[in-house]
């Protein structure tokens, strides 16, 4: 799966996961995106192929306004020549305001420059010394936190037109976040890639100009220090130009000379010019930091095209193992476990309807006998089925109140008898019905059994059984098993 596949994937699981009945992907939509990712790839085809064949037919149900979201996430070479050019503006400003008609030895913009990058190649080995082996340490630290915040930013004009689409805000937001999360290594791989280049840039620029000075002016060599002699100044320049003095031939001057550049004024022109000291500088900005921070944009790259290529979305949560289970004809049995109150005719239809719109694979339901209020300690009387079911709801009626002795010992008994996830729903259509002039009463009952589902680590889906299901039951459903599965 590549970027812009993942890409597709995410939005559409946004979509699917909280959509609402003024939104665009309907139960049908999603059915028929199913079918047509089985007819493209097959039951045995690569999961990932699948999931992104299914999102690209969903996909094209989704507001043509989204369109500028997938040309935004395309990579541009021109954040590049960007970056370079900001690099190199950086390099020829520290060269103009660092310079002058005279190169002091011991404090040219350049040394700033070598002394900073070797700064960060030390961090970069530290860290890549720490990860210990098979870790990303690409994820971690400020650049992953600025790769972060710029993806947010980015995504600013996104969250605008959520706030004018109500009914898409949801959604919008949702996918805001999870493409965030989701493609930060490949983010932070590519801001890696910028800042290398721009680097690189800096010190182009820094030698560019050097030599620009050198040809355009009488550019002379001095160097003053209160604390340093010159034959500290000697060795110390001996030791940081060792590897330009022997690339470069060049011999450095002795401590006579040297004493001498202390006060270039009674020089002549060949004694005091720059032209081996920028020979110099130039070959140590060339080989510790033109050379390294371009092969280390040039790897940056490197892992931003694999990562774009092989776009590391995981398919380990619930939303994506219920679509691979209907890739691969994997039957999806639900088994609806009511308590103290049994489901009435019309009841039982809808929950069976909103049931089968929320999963993709023609799910297999089986009602299961009411079990009577105090018969949570004795579940014997269950289908055989249960063992099987890879889902369980639990339908409670919302005139009762939720007590632990009885809803609670209920629902710890389903726990220890199926290890599967287990759903809770509150059928309210009877107590609506009951209190339709006091909404104030359905809302104190709400509370009630949203703080008991809470204290049991659950949370309670409240539908009106007796009503035929809507795109919001739906949608509600399908999000509530999500996150049950995935705890």
């Amino acid at each position: 799966m590549n970027e812009h596949e993942a890409l597709h994937v995410v939005l559409v699981k946004s979509f699917e996961t909280l959509t609402t009945e003024e939104q665009l992907l309907s139960a049908a939509q999603r059915h028929e995106a199913t079918r047509s990712a089985l007819e493209a790839v097959g039951p045995q085809g690569a999961p990932d192929a699948f999931i992104a064949a299914r999102a690209q037919v969903a996909s094209r149900d989704l507001a043509s306004q989204l369109d500028w979201i997938l040309e935004r996430e395309k990579w541009h070479t021109t954040w590049l020549l960007l970056a370079i050019g900001v690099g190199l503006l950086v390099g020829i400003t520290a060269d103009v305001f660092g310079g002058g008609r005279q190169l002091n030895l011991l404090a040219p913009p350049a040394w700033l420059v070598i002394l900073w990058n070797i700064g960060v190649y030390v961090v970069l080995c530290t860290r890549l010394g720490g990860s210990g082996p098979g870790k990303a340490s690409s994820r971690s630290g400020w650049i992953a936190s600025a790769a972060s915040a710029l993806r947010n930013v980015q995504f600013r004009h996104l969250h605008k037109l959520a706030s004018a689409a109500p009914p898409q805000s949801g959604a919008l937001t949702d996918f805001a976040t999870a493409w965030t999360r989701v493609s930060l290594p490949l983010a932070t791989a590519r801001l890696v890639t910028l800042l290398h280049a721009a680097s690189a840039a800096v010190a182009v620029a820094l030698i560019g100009g050097m030599y620009l000075r050198g040809l355009v002016l009488e550019y002379r060599v001095a160097w003053g220090s209160t604390f340093l002699d010159t034959g500290s100044v000697h060795t110390l320049l001996s030791f940081l130009l060792a590897p330009a003095l022997w690339l470069s031939g060049i011999q450095l001057p002795d401590v006579t000379q040297m004493e001498a550049l202390r006060d270039a004024a009674g020089l002549d022109r060949a004694q005091a010019s720059a032209a081996p000291w920028i020979h110099l500088y130039a070959i140590m900005l060339v080989i510790t930091v033109v050379l390294p921070r371009t092969m280390l944009a040039c790897w940056g790259g490197w892992q931003a095209h694999r990562l774009s290529l092989r776009f590391p979305l995981s398919l380990d949560e619930p939303y994506y193992r219920n679509l691979l289970r209907a890739q691969r004809s994997e039957p999806t049995r639900i088994v609806v476990l009511p308590y103290a109150q049994a489901l009435a005719s019309s009841t039982e239809q809808n929950l069976r309807r909103t049931l089968e719109l929320a999963f993709d694979n023609a799910p297999q339901i089986e009602l299961a006998a009411t079990t009577p209020l105090g018969g949570e300690d004795d579940l014997g009387g269950l289908p055989a089925s249960l063992a099987h079911a890879t889902h369980l709801i639990a339908v409670f009626d919302m005139t009762a109140t939720p007590e632990a002795e009885y809803h609670g010992a209920f629902l710890s008994a389903l726990a220890a008898a199926a290890h599967v996830p287990i759903t809770i729903m509150v059928n309210e259509s009877g107590f609506a019905s009951r209190f339709r002039e006091y909404p104030q009463r359905r809302a104190e009952r709400r509370t009630a059994w949203t703080t008991f589902a809470q204290s049991l680590r659950n949370s309670p889906l409240f539908f009106d059984l007796a009503a035929p299901p809507t795109a919001t039951y739906v949608s509600e459903l399908r999000s509530s098993i999500d996150k049950v599965a995935a705890r």
